[in-house]
């Protein structure tokens, strides 16, 4: 006769299995944080640099949150950077990837922007 695997859920429970298999598949990888927030980082910079660009060439900051920081790359940067430390020592590193790609957005508009301008 021939041997047969056991069933996983001889070796531990089955409810056990479904919370493993759960939680595996709802923490993100650790490269996956990494590569999403250092791009959050180094959009909201390059948002500062065509905001400061767009500024010079007459447009207004549109965000009167950040309008009197709004082309500081420096002061950005460093919000960003403390924004992502956050998230991640919260462990909510999937919150990253909605957050770069509206950051996307933002300097897609802001690109648009410089160029209608200049």
């Amino acid at each position: 006769m021939a041997k047969t695997k056991p069933y996983i859920g001889a070796y531990m429970g089955v409810e056990k299995l479904k919370v493993r298999l759960k939680w595996k598949a709802i923490r993100p990888s650790l490269r996956k944080v990494c590569l999403f927030g250092i791009a959050f980082v180094v959009l909201n910079m390059l948002d500062a640099q065509l905001t400061g660009t767009a500024i010079a060439l007459g447009s207004t900051e549109l965000n009167p949150i950040v309008a009197g920081i709004g082309d500081s790359m420096l002061l950005k940067g460093l919000i960003a950077v403390s924004i992502v430390i956050v998230i991640v020592l919260c462990k909510w590193g999937k919150l990253l990837i909605p957050l770069s790609f509206g950051m996307s957005f933002v300097v897609l508009w802001n690109s648009f922007a410089v160029w209608t301008w200049s």
